[in-house]
C-alpha cells in the first residue's frame, strides 16, 4: 500500500517538491535550506500520519545527519561501510533527486502509453478449422465437356450484359410472322432448344420471339419443358 501525505508519494518526492518550489535547480540546490523546509514540513503533520509514515521520519533523520556534517565541515567518510546512513554528501541527496525526477518522469511516459493502448483490443486467434464443412468438395467427376459448356452459356450471359447496338431499320418485326417461322422451325425437328430459335439477340427479336412463344403456348400448339433449373428450354410440338 503507497502511503500518500499531502498528496506527496514518499520523502523524496516531498524534497523534489520543495526544490522546485524554490525554483531551484538540483545541481545547485541549497541543501540546508531544502533540509529545514523538509523538517518544518514534518513538524507540521499529524503525528498520526507520522506513526504511519515511517519513511519520512527516516528521510528525517538522515537530513538532520547530513546537517550537522555540513555545519561541522565534515568530509564524507568513504572507508566507514558500516554506516547506518546513506546520504553522507550533498552530493548524495544530489543523485537520488535526480534520479526521482527521472522516474517520475518516465511514470509520466508509461502512464500516456497505459491510456493509448487501453484504446485497443486485440483478440486471441482461434482454431478456425471447426468452422469448415470438410464434405463441402467435389466428386472428381466432371469431364471437361461439362466445363465447356458451362464456359459457354457464361459467354452468352455476359453477351446479353452488354449494350445492344442499335441502328434504324424499317423492316419491323411482328408476332404473327415470327409464329410463322417457328412453326416450320419446329416442324423440321422434333425438339428445339428455345436458344435455336434466335438469329441474333436483338432486343427487337428477343421481344418478338419471346411473345411468340407465349401465345403458342397459349394456343396449345407446342409444349414446353426443362428437366432442370436453370437447364435449357425444350420446345416441342403438340
Amino acid at each position: 500500500m503507497n502511503l500518500c501525505i499531502n498528496d506527496f508519494e514518499g520523502p523524496l518526492d516531498l524534497l523534489l517538491h520543495l526544490v522546485k518550489t524554490a525554483k531551484m535547480d538540483i545541481y545547485e540546490i541549497d541543501t540546508k535550506y531544502i533540509i529545514d523546509k523538509y523538517l518544518e514540513f514534518i513538524d507540521s503533520i499529524d503525528k498520526n500520519d507520522l506513526d504511519n509514515a515511517s519513511e519520512y521520519l527516516v528521510m528525517a533523520a538522515e537530513l538532520i545527519h547530513l546537517k550537522s556534517r555540513l555545519l561541522l565541515n565534515l568530509e564524507e567518510d568513504t572507508n566507514n561501510e558500516d554506516s547506518e546512513f546513506s546520504i553522507n554528501s550533498e552530493e548524495d541527496l544530489k543523485n537520488k533527486l535526480i534520479e526521482y525526477e527521472r522516474y517520475q518522469s518516465i511514470t509520466g511516459v508509461l502512464k500516456e502509453l497505459e491510456e493509448k493502448r487501453g484504446e485497443f483490443f486485440t483478440k486471441i486467434p482461434e482454431n478456425l478449422k471447426e468452422f469448415i464443412d470438410e464434405d463441402n468438395h467435389l466428386e472428381g467427376t466432371l469431364d471437361a465437356e461439362i466445363l465447356k459448356d458451362a464456359l459457354v452459356e457464361l459467354q452468352k450471359r455476359l453477351n446479353y450484359q452488354k449494350p445492344l447496338n442499335t441502328r434504324i431499320t424499317r423492316k419491323e418485326l411482328s408476332v404473327e410472322e415470327r409464329k410463322v417461322y417457328i412453326r416450320e422451325y419446329i416442324s423440321k425437328r422434333k425438339n428445339v432448344k428455345f436458344t435455336d430459335l434466335f438469329e441474333d439477340y436483338s432486343k427487337e427479336m428477343i421481344v418478338v420471339t419471346f411473345l411468340s412463344i407465349l401465345d403458342m403456348c397459349k394456343n396449345r400448339e407446342i409444349k414446353l419443358s426443362q428437366k432442370d433449373n436453370f437447364g435449357e428450354i425444350l420446345i416441342e410440338k403438340v
